[in-house]
């Protein structure tokens, strides 16, 4: 499919200011998913304080960006197993793991590891290859985190997909306050056969009466007026699959 967005609107896309305290383009994450039984909620939610002041000794040390602990109240994964993500936003790849930790004893004292190995399940890396964010000062309230598998053979064409032609749209429905912002991230850890996607788009709102105005075929034919909308439609289901979608809400943050 041929280029539809000028190297020079590519260009614009990456200086575009992000929202403070969220993923900006080169940014990584470590998003931690929990599961936490309804006998074990209160306690997790009285640890939620002292949590946030680890992570925020960690970016006061600058080796987190920031830090945000969403609940996850609906998944369009019928075997999803968690129900809260903590995620970790750092500078760099060594900065995730970067700390003072001496002993066995003194990182099971960390009141960051003592839930993890309290409620963690799984964990990955994340790296934000694409973002585009409105002007707010506070993180969003919601999250609808896409979780997409790219078919490998055409990854040149769903990068395109993703940063010369959804990356417009989105920012279009920020600058009309239909959302707060968007960012494209690449999978890192893990991987292999076994991983169902290797990428995941996340759409950002203030509240959810913003997830219904979704991007239409008149806002496509508006930002992309040379652009067949049945051809584009036909071609990203061709390159890539919506794995299932998450619903977050951000409960505590420290930035």
């Amino acid at each position: 499919m041929n280029r539809i967005i000028s190297a020079s609107l590519l260009i614009v896309l990456f200086l575009t200011s992000s929202l403070f305290g969220q993923s900006k383009t080169g940014d990584y994450m470590k998003v931690t998913y929990l599961e936490v039984d309804k006998e074990s909620l209160s306690g997790f939610l009285d640890g939620v304080s002292q949590w946030k002041e680890t992570h925020q000794q960690k970016i006061n040390g600058s080796d987190r960006v920031a830090w945000r602990l969403y609940r996850v109240p609906f998944s369009s994964n019928g075997s999803a197993w968690y129900n809260f993500v903590s995620v970790e936003i750092a500078p760099n790849l060594n900065a995730l793991e970067a700390s003072n930790r001496n002993s066995l004893t003194t990182l099971k004292e960390e009141k960051d590891h003592e839930m993890k190995l309290s409620f963690a399940v799984h964990a990955e890396i994340w790296k934000t290859e694409a973002d585009i964010f409105g002007g707010s000062s506070s993180p969003s309230r919601y999250v609808n985190a896409n979780f997409m598998y790219a078919v490998p053979e055409t990854m040149g064409d769903y990068l395109e997909l993703e940063i010369d032609i959804a990356a417009p749209l989105h920012r279009h429905q920020t600058e009309q306050n239909r959302m707060d912002g968007w960012t494209f991230n690449r999978l890192v850890f893990p991987t292999g056969t076994a991983v169902a996607y290797n990428f995941i788009t996340a759409d950002h709102y203030s509240n959810l009466e913003q997830i219904e105005l979704g991007i239409t075929r008149e806002i496509i034919m508006n930002v992309h007026p040379d652009m067949d909308v049945n051809e584009f439609e036909d071609f990203a289901d061709s390159i890539r699959e919506r794995v299932w979608s998450d619903l977050w809400e951000l409960i505590e943050y420290a930035d």
